[in-house]
């Protein structure tokens, strides 16, 4: 049951990625990693992605008495998020991103990676597409599944993730696994 479970958590994503092997030192000084070139627009993307969540909750409440009300809400909603998605990918720095699929769960994934070995700290920019959203985040390499001459496959627990993170991660597994399900 516990691998089935474990499983149901799984899903393959396609994302633009971008890792970098780093030190604890540089892991224990700042939650998020700062490594990476991103935009203004990557964090607002983020945070207000948190507030739609917040937002949702509201406008559920405000439908049972005022229908007209919450779709007026929700039309404001979807005119704020086509702008921010906008902005967004319009400023997305992607240089050093590559794109692949990764195996994905709620506390980790498993993914290509060059030059690593267990026990390494990652720091990890991850894009997701349709809806466009990105996370920074750390990661620690706990095992490597594969190796060839071009790169390594990786399993990576993600390391004192932010809890804003965790939750647009587990949205986006669910959603993912709501897709899956719907297609069966």
């Amino acid at each position: 049951m516990g691998q089935e479970r474990r499983q149901f958590y799984r899903v393959e994503k396609d994302v633009a990625l971008e890792v970098e092997v780093v030190s604890l030192e540089e892991v224990t000084r700042s939650i998020q990693p700062s490594q990476f070139e991103v935009s203004p627009y990557f964090e607002l993307l983020a945070e207000v992605q948190e507030l739609d969540k917040q937002q949702q909750d509201l406008i559920a409440s405000i439908a049972q008495s005022h229908p007209e009300i919450a779709a007026l809400f929700n039309l404001q909603a979807q005119k704020l998020d086509t702008i921010t998605r906008t902005l967004a990918s319009s400023g997305l720095k992607i240089n050093h991103l590559t794109k692949q699929t990764i195996n994905l769960s709620e506390g980790g994934m498993q993914c290509e990676v060059n030059n690593c070995k267990p026990g390494d700290y990652l720091a990890i920019k991850l894009i997701f597409s349709n809806p466009l959203l990105g996370v920074l985040l750390y990661g620690q390499v706990q095992r490597i599944i594969s190796e060839n001459t071009d790169s390594q496959k990786v399993a990576v627990a993600f390391y004192q993730m932010p809890e804003s993170c965790r939750r647009l991660i587990a949205q986006r597994v669910l959603q993912a696994q709501t897709r899956h399900h719907d297609a069966i």
